[in-house]
């Protein structure tokens, strides 16, 4: 019970349990009073070193990123690579894969401004920016349908220290992942109110949308939410998703053999070895090898993990709040895609699905085991004694999963810095070829005229 006095009159709210659950306005432990006070005490310069500390806790799970910079795979190769060699200006309207890639492309212009020997740096620090900007987009006040500001704080713990996801980890190439859960946070927040708070979500959606095909899973849901909430402004974000998704749609059609098409060797038994192994078990365990187990044993312990894991997430689906379902919704549809259409090479003799069970803390996990992880710390507040057992019981676990997978392995350390200072000290025209990470990879950098 909690009673307020104003003018005269003595008002008394009663909180029931359903006011004590996640996704609600308040959650066990206080009132909607505090609560109030929490949202407002978040102001400009504390949202400001809510984004540097999660910056600083993302560096410590790889802080080579920072301290030996180095590119990786297609951020040298294709990005940075393209940026200097046709120009900034030309390389945005490169497409790879078949999509267009803005905010690739736009950092890797930055890079350019910079001296040459710290280019992946820039890199690196636009990635982990973008890696932050979750955090900030879940606590501010518009979230606040998915919980209390204790909660929510929580949902971030978990997003920063989740397992088994360290192909994310600074490296800008993937940070479409990251924006697009930023995208998919403001889509189900509350609308902005301010100018330069609809000026910063609009960018923010059309950065995302250019960025990769995940604007054909946001577009869907903002649909979806101007439709039910009919406002003005969730339109607006809707038709510019839509639009985005057509540009992106039209960069395919138009290079129809962009991306790779193998045989994908898909079955029921693989499917229900990577659900279990990289996005179950992965999340609360960390990275493993079970998902490419030959194990007969191991494949049947797969199966029940997969069919459990699976029933947690449906009952979250049917009994959270809409916020939480969409999330669930949207990250099914993205995973389902990376299976139906993943960017890989497998080698001769095998099928894309064999190469993606040992395929551990790639991208693709993310966003199911992003919403294992919220799902398992809904389950929490659950009224089943049952199902909020099990959810502590994998909590627990998912502490030493968290411990052990921590630090992400360090790239080699290629000296990328000698390499600048020969391509500075060469003549106009000269071609280098500069190796990279992962190991084999290399990208070729033409020695450009100053004026460029």
């Amino acid at each position: 019970m909690f009673s307020k006095r104003t003018g005269g009159v003595t008002a008394t709210i009663s909180f029931n349990q359903k006011l004590l659950t996640p996704n609600t306005p308040k959650i066990a432990g206080g009132t909607m009073h505090q609560e109030q006070m929490e949202q407002r005490n978040l102001c400009t310069w504390q949202q400001g070193a809510i984004f540097l500390l999660s910056c600083c806790v993302l560096v410590t799970r790889r802080p080579d990123a920072i301290f030996h910079a180095q590119f990786w795979a297609e951020d040298g190769r294709i990005f940075f690579a393209d940026a200097y060699n046709i120009g900034p200006w030309d390389s945005l309207f490169q497409r790879f894969g078949g999509y267009f890639h803005a905010v690739p492309r736009i950092g890797a212009a930055l890079a350019l401004l910079a001296p040459l020997a710290l280019a992946p740096l820039v890199l690196n620090l636009i990635a982990i920016a973008a890696q932050a900007l979750p955090v900030c987009c879940l606590l501010s006040s518009r979230s606040s349908a998915w919980g209390s500001l204790r909660y929510r704080t929580l949902m971030c713990a978990l997003y920063l220290a989740l397992p088994n996801c360290r192909e994310l980890g600074a490296i800008i190439t993937n940070s479409q992942c990251v924006l697009s859960l930023s995208a998919f946070l403001l889509l189900v927040a509350s609308p902005p109110r301010g100018r330069w708070s609809q000026t910063f979500d609009m960018l923010l959606f059309l950065l995302c949308g250019l960025s990769g095909p995940y604007c054909f899973f946001l577009a869907p849901i903002a649909l979806f939410l101007a439709w039910k909430n009919s406002d003005r402004w969730r339109w607006g974000s809707a038709g510019a998703l839509v639009v985005c998704s057509l540009i992106e749609m039209w960069g395919v059609i138009m290079i129809p053999y962009a991306r790779p098409h193998y045989s994908l060797g898909a079955s029921p038994a693989l499917f229900a070895r990577l659900l279990a192994g990289h996005v179950y078990l992965g999340t609360v365990l960390g990275s493993n090898a079970l998902a490419a187990s030959p194990d007969i044993g191991v494949a049947g312990f797969l199966f029940l993990v997969a069919a459990g894991g699976t029933a947690i997430l449906l009952i979250c689906f049917l009994k959270s709040a809409m916020e939480m379902r969409l999330f669930i919704l949207f990250s099914s549809m993205v995973f389902a895609a990376s299976l139906i259409s993943p960017f890989v090479f497998p080698p001769v003799g095998s099928t894309v699905w064999g190469l993606l069970t040992r395929a551990g803390g790639i991208h693709y996990w993310f966003f199911p085991s992003l919403a294992f992880a919220w799902t398992l710390l809904w389950c929490l507040w659950s009224r089943v004694a049952a199902l909020k057992a099990v959810a502590t019981v994998l909590l627990v676990l998912m502490v030493f999963g968290i411990a052990l997978d921590w630090r992400n392995t360090s790239f080699k350390d290629f000296h990328f810095e000698e390499y600048a200072k020969r391509m500075e000290a060469a003549p106009v025209g000269t071609a280098l070829t500069i190796p990279e990470n992962p190991e084999g990879w290399n990208m070729r950098l033409v020695k450009r005229p100053p004026s460029r």
